[in-house]
């Protein structure tokens, strides 16, 4: 039951999609911030983050997500995260990051034709 972290980073769209596998806590958070950290200094405007395969976010991660949306506001970018699993979506809600300049979606191909118009 128990999957591996894993981050796999997509960049054959416009915007870069940083796919994610096991659990965003703070074992897992440097190696994950580290790779937010280079996209965004190579100028990306915004960031998709693929959660669908996150089975657990601790407060550590959702401070990853905040800082990267911080970081890249400045420029206008924007923070989108995948998830369909309702305790990912309530959490990211309830954190009040949805408010920010991260948008929610349940797919990846939603997200993306959004994107596009």
């Amino acid at each position: 039951m128990d999957n591996p972290f894993s981050i796999i980073i997509d960049k054959e769209n416009l915007s870069p999609t940083i796919r994610i596998q096991g659990e965003v806590d703070i074992h897992t958070c440097p190696e994950l911030n580290q790779k937010l950290n280079i996209l965004i200094s190579e100028g990306h405007k915004t960031l998709i983050l693929n959660l669908e395969k996150v089975h657990y976010i601790d407060s550590t991660g959702l401070g990853i997500i905040a800082h990267a949306a911080r970081n890249i506001q400045p420029d206008n970018g924007k923070l989108v995260l995948i998830s369909s699993k309702p305790q990912i979506k309530k959490l990211i809600e309830m954190s009040g990051l949805k408010d920010k300049n991260i948008r929610l979606f349940e797919t990846e191909s939603s997200a993306l034709e959004s994107l596009v118009s």
